[in-house]
């Protein structure tokens, strides 16, 4: 079966010619039996579902997707992750070819406050053991990662490494290169606690103080774009601390890296579910989303990839190891703080043009 997932993600022409056949078949058929065909709606032999790929493509597949179509024979289908501005063309243009989509949060957010997304179905998904900020009135968090502190082990171990962002961003008390991510989201908040802004009044950012803690370690600073390059940049030792993801640096750290790195005042990003306006197959993305919150699927998924659940009953469903790689298990979550979504839809625009100057200046 993955073979043919595969077949299809790297097909895309093959994708919609295969559910324009079939839902001629089911029109066809249903014309035949009923005489009224514009009433009878067959099940979807396919939905596809474009999201993040790689790694976290796999533990979907695993999780979520193989046993969806156990229970109900759709076989869900990957595509390329779609960013804000493709979601925004294809409902715009009365284009919708997907179904349900994974995105970040903070783009999931945006989309709602442009009238782009299908509300959630609560009726079908079950939001009674949900964290609070996963059940938003247009799309779900289904996992919990972290925007984190690694550094090299060559350089600082356990007990010299920055303690808190405050030192991260103090090159007087720790010396070192630093590494962030090159975009305002997670960097600027982690720059606000870095001057002193406690992270639990983390929103509105102060974005005076984020900008002069970054003032102060412009010359020891190199920036990142991808994941897997702020990985490499601490693990190869170009810099002795950076951010990264949580789910970048565990395999590397167990393989046996010089690279550590710790959940303390780690920033909770999150993968949400969305269903574009217009979707063809809202029924059935909504009976997807359900699948996907289940406390069990979700234990499964924790095992697959080390981000945590947003069903708080999957916790009682894993082992101590497991949860000690969880960025939100109740041992990891003491001084953690999630990002607020809303804010970058409301106030993502201004923020981003004034980050934009300060990497000009």
């Amino acid at each position: 079966m993955v073979n043919n997932i595969d077949k299809h993600i790297n097909s895309s022409g093959l994708k919609v010619g295969r559910r324009q056949v079939l839902g001629g078949i089911g029109l066809g058929a249903a014309a035949l039996v009923t005489g009224f065909p514009s009433i009878v709606r067959a099940k979807p032999a396919t939905m596809t579902v474009p999201n993040s790929g790689g790694a976290l493509e796999e533990a979907f597949k695993v999780a979520y997707f193989e046993p969806f179509q156990k229970k109900t024979g759709i076989q869900i289908l990957g595509a390329p992750y779609m960013d804000t501005a493709r979601v925004k063309a294809m409902v715009e243009n009365n284009a919708v070819d997907v179904d349900i989509l994974n995105i970040d949060a903070t783009e999931a957010a945006a989309l709602a406050r442009l009238g782009l997304l299908e509300p959630i179905d609560y009726g079908v998904v079950d939001k009674s053991n949900l964290l609070p900020e996963a059940a938003q009135e247009f799309y779900t968090l289904v996992d919990v990662a972290a925007y984190v502190m690694a550094w090299n082990t060559n350089t600082f171990n356990a007990e010299t490494r920055p303690k808190d962002w405050t030192a991260f961003f103090d090159p007087e008390k720790v010396e070192g290169q630093r590494s962030l991510w090159k975009l305002a989201p997670q960097t600027l908040e982690v720059a606000a606690m870095g001057g002193g802004q406690p992270r639990d009044k983390l929103y509105p950012i102060d974005l005076d103080l984020a900008f002069k803690s970054l003032d102060r370690i412009k010359p020891d600073l190199t920036w990142w774009t991808s994941g897997a390059q702020g990985a490499q940049l601490v693990i190869g030792g170009e810099v002795d601390v950076g951010t990264v993801w949580n789910g970048r640096v565990y395999k590397p750290k167990n393989d046996g890296a010089p690279v550590d790195y710790t959940f303390d005042h780690a920033l909770y990003v999150s993968d949400a579910m969305v269903v574009p306006k217009g979707a063809k197959n809202k029924k059935e993305a909504m009976e997807l989303l359900a699948t996907m919150v289940e406390a069990q699927n979700q234990a499964t998924f924790s095992k697959a990839i080390p981000y945590g659940p947003v069903n708080t009953k999957a916790f009682e469903l894993l082992d101590a190891k497991t949860l000690a790689t969880l960025p939100n298990s109740p041992e990891n979550s003491k001084t953690a703080v999630f990002q607020n979504f809303d804010y970058w839809a409301d106030k993502g625009p201004e923020v981003f043009d004034r980050f934009n100057a300060w990497l000009l200046g």
